[in-house]
């Protein structure tokens, strides 16, 4: 039977279980960025309503959503090298998940854009450091045409990411497959997703690493070697994306070689 909520001490009774691990959660309640606000919010925070969707859910989403990037140009987002890394206190996983369990519905980008506007914990953790952010930079020069088409592009990718994230999610759990997932586990021990004791990585090709490289983003393997018994990891990889303005998911034939692969993973 599939579960049907995760919570924060369910991925620390399930992850926090090598030196490694335990260092990362340490440092965490301890940064001063996260103590006072990020750690207890998150540390509350129930993965619920996202296991009540299906793919037909995403895939609706997907052909009504405006376009999260609108008109920015690639060249101009990266020219403003403070925001092509930028990050709030609150990570992007935290802001999306909280904003799909408080409206219990995937949001649109559109919907998701006026939403971190309007609603105060949401401005909180996103729509104010962004604002701070884009007219700190205005202040050192920075073009504000230039600043705003930056912070969409950073802001705007992880909203893709997230969906094709709860895409795949849907997918494998309507294939039977207890896949579970939950911002602290990604934010934290960069674990995209899990299914028993198998972890999933979901990657997207792009030009500045090498496949099947995640850059600069630690990998899982570095929190968790070494725990008994031993996880498994698994990868899904998709190419670069062919199209501007259409969502990239992995095909139909990606998302079943990922389902046999669990599978077999989960086999005793």
């Amino acid at each position: 039977m599939k579960i049907t909520c995760t919570t924060a001490q369910d991925v620390l009774g399930l992850f926090n279980v090598t030196p490694e691990a335990n260092r990362a959660l340490t440092e965490w309640e301890q940064d001063p960025s996260k103590a006072p606000a990020v750690v207890p919010f998150v540390l509350a925070h129930p993965t619920e309503f996202l296991y009540q969707l299906t793919p037909a859910d995403v895939e609706r989403v997907c052909k009504t959503t405006d376009h999260a990037l609108g008109q920015v140009q690639r060249r101009v987002a990266e020219s403003v090298v403070e925001i092509v890394d930028w990050h709030p206190d609150f990570a992007f996983t935290h802001v999306l998940h909280y904003v799909l369990e408080d409206l219990r519905e995937l949001p649109t980008w559109q919907h998701f854009f006026t939403f971190i506007q309007e609603d105060p914990q949401a401005a909180l953790m996103l729509w104010g450091p962004a604002d701070a952010e884009i007219q700190r930079l205005v202040s050192l020069g920075v073009p504000l045409s230039a600043a705003k088409a930056a912070m969409r592009w950073r802001v705007g990718n992880a909203y893709y990411s997230f969906l094709r994230e709860i895409y795949v999610v849907t997918q494998l759990r309507a294939a039977d497959l207890d896949v579970r997932l939950h911002p602290l586990a990604d934010a934290l021990f960069r674990v995209d997703f899990w299914c028993g004791r198998t972890v999933c990585s979901l990657l997207v090709k792009n030009n500045k690493f090498r496949e099947d490289d995640q850059g600069r983003k630690r990998q899982p393997q570095e929190f968790l070697a070494g725990a008994t018994p031993p996880f498994q990891f698994h990868k899904i990889q998709l190419g670069r994306a062919s199209q501007f303005g259409v969502v990239h998911l992995p095909s139909t034939a990606q998302i079943s070689a990922a389902a046999t692969k669990l599978r077999l993973l989960q086999a005793p």
